[in-house]
């Protein structure tokens, strides 16, 4: 794209925002777009949607609008930061951002501003990206559902009426799905990047624990925390994550094609026809292409599920349970109810599920080889509506939490469904082959 940039500034009929996340990397590199330009458009998208669909908790439009144009002459001067230089990104509100008040979603996290940022964030300025805000988060991002009864829940765009965004990392998928970002980071404890990407309809990643640093980040629970990319397509993950990542690993190279594995149709029950029909139609396409295999769990995902979300309150419940017992905090009743499960759950109890924990990952591993991939569907059901949300049930984790309890890495990708709403599709592989899995995903799918 040889167009110069006075020239792009008189062409409105272009839609910048409508590219695909290569697209504006190249675009802001080879000068035909500039960041500021990028970014005031994208400024006013969030303007004219956000308080209908409530996906940002606050947005920095000045400060990025500076560093947007310090970028853009960076790059004049022949200093080109990598394919995030110029690119708006979006921030749950979990991660500290100086001067800001890390909210976690809630009116009783936290009242003084941060003094400095969270490691990643200042990894993703590094690489060039522009922070434009912080999104909303279900509060202290305990939830699948994406509901926030403390500071209001953000709205699915892809679907009529009051329905849900999946949870935690509502915000982050309501923002991209709704074309006002191009690129949010969420985190991922038990699927809180994988749900909400899926409902939504966009890309998002687990990435193995510890590949991002969570300095400077809320906790819910140590053990099994992860911070994740969303993006609108896979390329837009890998460039995100290489921004967001504090760690290289040597990922071992496959030296031969990938197999897949799949599950049966008992596995996933109970699950939505629509979504069972679909992952049973793309298992059938892939087998056309690719050596696929049937996979038997070690254990069913219902299993993993529960085992991981005994982990998810005992941490949830030391990290927090200040506020929780304080019973004046003005906290959402349903969150609290989660996380005081963990005030149950002793040390002892405690030490004997970590214990059993790299049991389960053993067994799992001594079937599940180093060049496997699993797909399962991202959730069993697709969004419901608002009115409909049983708070008491947690479906929606129920095929997610297994890659956190064995620590996996997992991408979610946008299923092409005959349902009216959004459906992801999984794909996970062993830990630290991060990389590889999206360079598979790129190669096969694209």
């Amino acid at each position: 794209m040889g167009v110069e940039i006075d020239e792009v500034e008189c062409m409105p009929s272009i839609n910048y925002l409508e590219w695909g996340t290569e697209a504006l990397s190249s675009g802001i590199r080879s000068g035909a777009l500039r960041s500021a330009q990028l970014v005031s458009e994208y400024l006013a998208k969030i303007e004219q949607r956000n308080m209908d669909l409530h996906a940002f908790v606050k947005t920095f439009p000045q400060r990025a609008l500076d560093r947007a144009h310090a970028l853009d002459k960076e790059l004049s001067e022949g200093n080109w930061r990598g394919p995030l230089h110029g690119l708006p990104v979006a921030i749950k509100d979990l991660a500290d951002i100086r001067g800001e008040i890390t909210g976690f979603g809630s009116r009783c996290y936290s009242q003084a501003p941060a003094t400095r940022n969270a490691d990643f964030v200042d990894a993703l300025e590094k690489a060039g990206a522009i922070i434009v805000g912080k999104t909303h988060t279900v509060e202290f991002a305990f939830g699948s559902w994406g509901t926030n009864y403390a500071l209001g829940t953000p709205i699915n765009p892809m679907l009529p009426g009051q329905t849900s965004p999946g949870g935690s990392s509502s915000g982050s998928a309501v923002a991209v799905a709704a074309g006002m970002i191009p690129l949010a980071v969420g985190s991922d404890t038990g699927g809180s990047v994988r749900i909400p990407a899926s409902l939504c309809g966009v890309a998002g990643m687990k990435p193995s624990h510890g590949l991002i640093s969570l300095e400077g980040v809320a906790p819910l629970s140590d053990a099994l925390d992860t911070i994740g990319p969303l993006a609108k397509d896979i390329e837009g993950l890998r460039i995100l994550l290489n921004g967001l990542r504090s760690r290289n690993v040597s990922e071992k190279q496959c030296n031969r094609p990938a197999t897949i594995r799949f599950v049966t149709k008992a596995a996933l029950e109970p699950v939505n026809d629509g979504i069972r029909s679909l992952y049973q139609n793309f298992v059938s396409r892939l087998s056309k292409t690719i050596e696929i295999e049937e996979f038997d769990l070690p254990l069913g995902l219902a299993e993993y599920q529960a085992r991981c979300g005994q982990l998810m309150a005992y941490d949830a419940y030391q990290a927090l349970h200040n506020i929780l017992e304080d019973h004046r905090q003005p906290m959402d009743p349903w969150v609290r109810r989660r996380i005081l499960m963990g005030r149950e759950i002793s040390d002892a109890d405690h030490a004997e599920t970590l214990e059993r924990r790299d049991i389960d990952t053993a067994a799992f591993l001594e079937s599940f080889g180093p060049d496997d991939v699993l797909v399962l569907p991202t959730t069993p059901y697709p969004a419901q509506p608002l009115e409909s949300i049983d708070e008491t049930q947690f479906p929606m984790s129920r095929f997610t939490r297994l890659a956190n309890y064995l620590d996996l890495t997992a991408v979610t990708l946008p299923f092409e469904s005959s349902l009216q709403a959004p459906v992801g599709i999984q794909f996970i592989m062993r830990r630290d082959n991060d990389d590889r899995l999206l360079s598979f995903l790129t190669d096969r799918l694209n």
